[in-house]
Parts: structure tokens; sequence; C-alpha cells
């Protein structure tokens, strides 16, 4: 198994294809074309109500990763708000998409939290959990070439691997792991280093 802990300084900023934002980029499978990814983990700001880039053919999953709430107008779709009490919202790319933030009381600003995968070539699942020192266990993905991504929101987390290596990931830091072959690997241990911790796990597996 391939183990890396990711930092602010391996992600990307970049304009969000409408120009509108900014996205951080927190991992990525690039390919040629107009969208030029096959997969992309990332995150965003979103202060003011506007419309969402379209990305024809692709899969999306969103979740709120700390702020008010954001409510989508999902062509099609009843409108849906989003907190960081609520499951990851998954929709299509292609449809037409607005958002609506409202702060919190504080003041502070909507990160959301996104993944995407190319419909006809990836598949993701993406949740969310407010980890204490008791901990879950994270099953992991086996198929050949499948990516299991952990992103610590908040607080900062031990994941013990099966192997019974155990990695610290300090808030706003990821830990990716590629290369799960073995179903003896497949099951993660993550506890909070602290009262709590909040993170968004993302399993990438091709179709």
């Amino acid at each position: 198994m391939k183990v890396q802990v990711l930092g602010p300084a391996d992600f990307l900023k970049m304009p969000w294809k409408n120009g509108l934002g900014v996205t951080t980029e927190l991992a990525v499978a690039r390919r040629p074309g107009e969208d030029g990814f096959d997969w992309r983990i990332s995150t965003a700001t979103v202060a003011v109500p506007g419309p969402f880039s379209v990305f024809a053919g692709i899969d999306r999953s969103l979740a709120i990763v700390r702020g008010g709430s954001l409510t989508l107008n999902v062509e099609g779709r009843d409108d849906v708000t989003l907190t960081t009490q609520t499951p990851a919202y998954a929709f299509g790319g292609e449809l037409a998409v607005s958002s609506t933030p409202a702060l919190d009381v504080d003041g502070v600003p909507i990160d959301d939290f996104n993944v995407m995968t190319r419909r006809t070539e990836w598949q993701h699942t993406l949740v969310q959990h407010r980890l204490t020192s008791d901990g879950v266990t994270w099953a992991l993905p086996t198929q050949a070439n499948s990516v299991a991504f952990l992103y610590c929101a908040e607080g900062a987390v031990t994941a013990t691997l099966a192997t019974g290596e155990a990695v610290k990931v300090p808030s706003g830091h990821a830990l990716r792991l590629d290369d799960i072959r073995d179903t003896a690997d497949a099951a993660c241990q993550l506890r909070a280093d602290g009262p709590s911790s909040d993170v968004f796990l993302t399993c990438l597996t091709p179709r």
C-alpha cells in the first residue's frame, strides 16, 4: 500500500471553471480534454450567491466543511439546504445549479468539500464523520487502481493501518492511500487526537 500525508504545500489553488471563485485542489487524476481530469477532490469557499460551473458527464458530491448553510437550486429537483450536519449531496455535473450561502452567527465563510468523477470511468463515495477518541473503522476499497482519501477539516486524526502503522493527520491535511490490493489491508482505524475531529472520507473506484 502507498501511504501519503498531504498538506497545504501539496494543494493547488485555481479559479473556478466559470471564473466566479477559487478552488483548492487536494488531489486529482489528470487527463487531456476540456475538464482535464478523471477525478478530482477539492475544497472551495462560497461567499456570494451564484451559479456552479457545468461539468458534463461528471458525477459530483458536495458537503459543508465549516460555516453556515448553503442552499442549492438544482435543475429538476427541489431546493436543498446543506450544513455541516447534513450528509453529502450528490448530483450530475451537467445540471444547472445555483447556490445561496447564509453565514453563521459568527460570520464564518462557508467552505465546501467536493468530489467529482468521470461517470463513464469512475465512481465515488463521500461521507463525513465527527470522530472521538473511540474511533471508527474505515473500510478501504481493494479494487485495482482504487484510491482512499481522508481530509481532516478540524482537530487531528490518527489513522492506524492493518499493518499496525499509525499515521498522524493534522488539521488541514489529508491522507491518501493507493494500491490497497490485499483484503487484509482493507480496514483502517480512525480516532481523534483530542476530544473530536471532523473528517471527510472518499473512496474512488474504477468502473
